[in-house]
């Protein structure tokens, strides 16, 4: 049911016809709201003093019943933070200092009779900074120098028609952006295969102008044989188009987004910043923007 506001003339309305002992019915073909907006006004004007058989009501009152009406979020009370106020250094000192988990400072508030729930206990610590992604420090990454590396991601696309297969497919896409400039370029693919990438590779290094001493880039199968955190092994055929190309290939680590943090939200603007399905269909397979005067990778 749709949000209504009630006016304060209304409201008095509402009051001086249920003084004037009129039922609900008769209050609401009058009035033109609904029953229940009536009982519950009514309901708060006992609340306030206001009594059927009394006088009307007063101004103070009026304002009180308003405060029902108010549209917007309502001021959350916060009874927990009254029972935790007076143990806030004992609790930081037991985040920070002690390192306890939460479930533990909880067993030592009850301890000393301050009983809270967990949840209150953690939504205190989170508004104050001792706990959760708040105590959590960002760390800016340095700027390489121009032409100095760039990143490479791989995510989904969304359907479109394949001319090969004649049929409707899951289109990936080979996203990559220079750490300098953060010039990117986007690369259509169905799959990930050595050709594939390296199809990719050439377009993007053509549309570039140039190739970076340094790729950062996903553990992909065609590129990397058994993904490890420590010691990558770059498949044969991946290693050997590096060498001719003249860059480093250095995958990130398995499950460690930040490692590439200047390509990893480039997919899902990519995904969202068009129809990628359509526009497939309107211009032809596939999608790129390459600039046959500025050569290979180089």
């Amino acid at each position: 049911m749709a949000y209504k506001e009630v006016s304060r003339v209304e409201m008095r309305e509402i009051i001086r016809q249920w003084q004037c002992h009129r039922g609900i019915r008769e209050m609401a073909r009058s009035t033109g709201l609904s029953r229940n907006t009536i009982r519950r006004y009514i309901l708060s004007a006992k609340n306030c003093g206001i009594v059927r058989d009394g006088p009307p009501p007063t101004e103070a009152q009026l304002l009180t019943l308003v405060q029902l009406n108010r549209a917007g979020p309502r001021e959350v009370m916060i009874p927990s933070d009254k029972v935790l106020e007076p143990w806030a250094e004992h609790i930081e000192k037991w985040i920070k200092q002690d390192k306890l988990k939460l479930t533990r400072v909880q067993d030592l508030l009850s301890q000393r009779h301050c009983l809270v729930a967990y949840t209150c206990l953690r939504r205190y610590a989170i508004r104050k900074g001792w706990f959760g992604k708040n105590s959590q420090t960002t760390v800016r990454m340095a700027d390489t120098e121009p032409g100095q590396m760039a990143e490479i991601d791989f995510g989904r696309l969304g359907l479109t028609d394949d001319p090969d297969s004649q049929r409707r497919r899951q289109c990936l896409g080979m996203y990559t952006v220079l750490g300098y400039s953060r010039r990117s370029f986007l690369w259509p693919l169905f799959g990930q295969r050595l050709v594939d990438v390296i199809e990719g590779l050439e377009a993007t290094g053509a549309f570039l102008g140039g190739i970076p001493r340094y790729v950062v880039l996903d553990n992909f199968p065609a590129a990397v044989v058994g993904p490890d955190p420590l010691n990558p092994r770059l498949s044969l055929g991946f290693l050997e188009y590096a060498q001719h190309r003249g860059f480093v290939a250095d995958p990130a680590r398995p499950g460690h987004p930040k490692d590439k943090p200047k390509v990893e939200r480039g997919i899902p603007y990519a995904r969202a910043g068009s129809d990628f399905s359509k526009a497939a269909s309107s211009i032809g397979w596939p999608i790129c923007a390459i600039r046959p005067e500025a050569g290979v990778w180089r």
